[in-house]
């Protein structure tokens, strides 16, 4: 939230807010950074929210699911974050808090012990937030479309994971010489990070989370994670 400017506020009043979210602040500066060293483990590996969504996908039949792979996330992902910081800034309205999974998750688990919590979800945004859950994570293969889509925490530490692989911090990455095309890693990456290109699997950066899940999939282990090969 304290990156988000709002129509009329001054820039000392902006900069409280950072003062105000010291905590936020450090945990976002930390994330961001340990993803530029060694890739997406906050995404991958601890983030709660992102766990609870696979974990409820999990439980839902695979022929319920819906793929989202048809969809290019970058584009939509930062297409969203560009209206997530613009739109306070015009004076719109915030997204901040609203539609965030980040706030949704404990009143989904607080919601049979609190009165407030029900209420929120009696409202307008509460019954949205719900829905963009339920759709972009219990029923979507996966588990983690919210998260490719929605998350501007996982926009901002996308983009650091991206600069690291290019600057040739460790990264999951594809040895074309091993690789035979076979497509199953393709369909085990929760965040549609792999497409074949030349009969050849090639990994997103801007989506990669080091799950490892194409790792075990892959027949011929040309997946490994570690610094790129010339």
């Amino acid at each position: 939230m304290f990156f988000g400017w709002h129509w009329g506020e001054t820039l000392q009043t902006y900069f409280l807010g950072y003062a105000r979210s010291y905590l936020g602040v450090a945990l976002f500066v930390g994330i961001v950074a340990t993803t530029f060293f060694f890739g997406r483990y906050w995404c991958s590996h601890l983030c709660p929210v992102g766990g609870l969504t696979e974990l409820g996908s999990r439980l839902i039949p695979r022929f319920l699911k819906v793929r989202y792979s048809g969809i290019p996330a970058p584009a939509f992902r930062y297409g969203y974050l560009s209206v997530f910081l613009i739109a306070p800034a015009l004076g719109i309205g915030t997204l901040c808090c609203n539609y965030c999974n980040f706030a949704l998750a404990p009143r989904l688990l607080g919601a049979p012990f609190s009165q407030a919590d029900v209420a929120y979800f009696l409202r307008i945004s509460g019954l949205i937030s719900l829905g963009l859950v339920a759709a972009l994570g219990f029923f979507a293969v996966g588990g983690r479309a919210y998260c490719n889509f929605l998350c501007p925490i996982g926009a901002l530490d996308a983009l650091s994971n991206y600069l690291g692989a290019k600057l040739g911090r460790r990264r999951m990455h594809v040895a074309p010489s091993k690789c035979d095309g076979c497509g199953k890693c393709e369909k085990a990456c929760p965040v549609w990070a792999i497409t074949e290109v030349d009969g050849k699997a090639t990994i997103d950066q801007l989506s990669c989370m080091p799950c490892r899940a194409c790792e075990t999939a892959c027949p011929t282990g040309a997946i490994t994670y570690g610094k790129t090969p010339e």
